[in-house]
């Protein structure tokens, strides 16, 4: 459950960071700096998402 709450917040600072960049720069041609919180984001939640490897000791 904490991943889930941890991966809604990491998007809603995203889509804020995306109003604020576009609220400052009042031009949507500026898809490159919208595109990399998005980008980022996702590679983030995606990466939090791996199961965790287990370690056998096998001795």
């Amino acid at each position: 459950m904490s991943k889930a709450i941890n991966n809604y917040a990491v998007w809603i600072i995203v889509l804020f960071l995306e109003w604020f960049i576009l609220r400052i720069a009042n031009s949507a041609h500026l898809w490159f700096f919208i595109a990399i919180p998005i980008i980022a984001a996702f590679v983030y939640t995606e990466y939090n998402n791996q199961p965790s490897k287990s370690k056998r000791n096998l001795r």
